[in-house]
């Protein structure tokens, strides 16, 4: 209640002290923090409680993007030089995004990558004729944990759709596996 009787709401960040108590601190200074006792302690009530934080990209699995609206979920900007292949490596999301289209008709024989789902949770992806387990890409592929990257894999059946450009479908994150072979690589990933 204010000078006059009125009630105001004030939104206080719960802090607890060295002693286990509760005080209730607001962020403007003109306001003195309020120690939680056992009467006031009654008339609290929980409304709602953290359980985790959610990666929005988890909001997005399953969910299709254009080709060029996909740097954005990893707060980067489409250059068509870097996305028009498909395995881009993102240093400043410490990521690597796979786009993968599985209808190959049409491709050159050297583009034509054997990429395919092995059941519901692993994917066979098959790397650029450049890639191998020795160099950097390959490397961080394999090792990407413990280097702290993760792996994203988009998918489409098909390059076009009506004749025009076909959006990609969010699969989220994958795992390494396994690899064979080397440039080109055949990665076993699985679903994270």
């Amino acid at each position: 209640m204010d000078e006059t009787g009125t009630a105001q709401y004030l939104l206080r960040v719960i802090d607890k002290t060295a002693q286990g108590e509760y005080v209730l601190k607001a962020k403007n200074p003109s306001y003195e923090d309020i120690l939680v006792t056992d009467e006031l302690l009654e008339q609290f009530r929980t409304f709602a409680r953290l359980k985790a934080v959610v990666d929005p990209l988890e909001l997005a699995v399953g969910q299709r993007f254009m080709r060029e609206d996909i740097p954005g979920l990893f707060g980067g900007i489409f250059n068509p030089g870097s996305w028009n292949v498909g395995h881009v490596p993102l240093d400043d999301a410490s990521a690597h995004v796979l786009l993968v289209t599985l209808n190959k008709q049409g491709k050159a024989d050297n583009h034509r990558y054997v990429d395919h789902w092995i059941d519901e949770q692993h994917f066979h992806w098959q790397s650029q004729d450049k890639t191998g387990p020795e160099n950097k890409r390959g490397r961080e592929l394999i090792h990407h944990k413990e280097l702290g990257l993760t792996i994203h894999l988009f998918v489409r059946e098909n390059r076009l759709i009506n004749k025009k450009a076909a959006p990609f479908t969010y699969c989220g994150a994958m795992d390494y596996q396994s690899h064979e072979g080397s440039q080109p690589m055949n990665v076993i990933l699985k679903r994270a």
